[in-house]
């Protein structure tokens, strides 16, 4: 937990520098016996070129409807992007510990999508698919599918506000609503 609060404190004064840095909320809703939980994630990024972005992001505070914090995450990111037309597509890459009350463990993920403005109204779509599974999958059951689609509205140049609804599924089985705020520097 110290290593969580010291990462999440180099994380907080490092976005004053950063290009972005967005806070989540999720609600998520457990299927097939999986409990319900909420959580909060915060992402700081940098542009590295036009092409590519790397930043790190931390989610927190996961817990189940009986109040229980159950996990968090810490992951690192790179991703890569472009514009063909109208629809940028992106793949984004990471690698993360998750921190539990029983153990710690490396993971990874994948998730390659596409974005694309609806017209002049400042609304974005966005639609991708997230692979993630811990490095030692036999050890740790952390493999997890994800479908995921989602709406942004720049309100300012700099104020970003979104909703995302996720479809996981695998060894954890729940269905996510996200809210978030982005602001750019």
């Amino acid at each position: 937990m110290k290593k969580i609060l010291a990462i999440l404190a180099m994380a907080i004064s490092g976005s004053v520098y950063a290009a972005s840095a967005t806070v989540e909320y999720q609600n998520q809703t457990g299927v097939n016996g999986t409990t319900d939980s909420s959580l909060y994630l915060l992402s700081v990024a940098e542009d590295i070129n036009k092409n590519f972005t790397g930043g790190v992001s931390m989610n927190f505070g996961a817990k189940d409807s009986n109040g229980a914090v159950s996990n968090s995450r810490v992951e690192g990111f790179l991703t890569g992007k472009t514009t063909v037309g109208i629809v940028s597509p992106y793949v984004r890459v990471s690698v993360g510990e998750k921190f539990t009350t029983v153990t710690n463990y490396p993971y990874y993920t994948v998730e390659p999508g596409v974005t694309a403005p609806l017209g002049n109204t400042g609304l974005t779509a966005r639609l991708g698919y997230r692979y993630r599974s811990a490095f030692d999958s036999g050890s740790y059951a952390d493999t997890t599918n994800t479908w995921r689609a989602g709406l942004s509205y720049a309100v300012t140049k700099q104020d970003t506000v979104s909703v995302r609804y996720d479809r996981i599924r695998g060894d954890t089985n729940i269905n996510t609503v996200a809210f978030g705020y982005t602001r750019r520097f």
